[in-house]
């Protein structure tokens, strides 16, 4: 088994044990309610920033409070996993609310929540400005 295989398999698995719905492949998935454009372009930016990093990526993790935008795990040289936000004109207390239910005593090494409204909107500005914010 290669260090890319056990990080995954014990990311997956802490996330899982901790009440994270995982699943085994690389997804981007839109928000039961509604999203606006901008927002999916966020989710896509960073989804393929951290891909290109080595991280396993999954979106609208279900977990018990809530659901995160992007969470990426089993990075080659990271075994624990990050979460990502993207909220528009996020607030000190959206900001407070976020970190304290998605990071704080979760199994999260770092929770990044992005400010939507700052994102270029060419796919590729999108790209380059979600590598400077992570």
């Amino acid at each position: 088994m290669s260090l890319q295989q056990r990080n995954e398999r014990t990311g997956r698995a802490e996330l899982q044990s901790a009440g994270w719905d995982i699943t085994k492949r690389d997804a981007i998935a839109f928000n039961a309610g509604s999203e606006t454009p901008e927002h999916k372009l966020c989710k896509l930016a960073v989804a393929d920033v951290l891909h290109d990093r080595g991280y396993r990526i999954d979106s609208e993790v279900e977990m018990g409070e809530g659901e995160v935008d992007i969470v990426g795990y089993a990075n080659p040289d990271r075994i624990n996993p990050i979460a990502v936000e993207c909220e528009t004109n996020p607030d000190d207390e959206t900001v407070d609310d976020k970190l304290s239910r998605y990071w704080e005593n979760e199994p999260i090494a770092e929770c990044y929540i992005l400010p939507v409204e700052e994102m270029p909107t060419g796919i590729h500005e999108a790209i380059t400005w979600a590598e400077s914010e992570l």
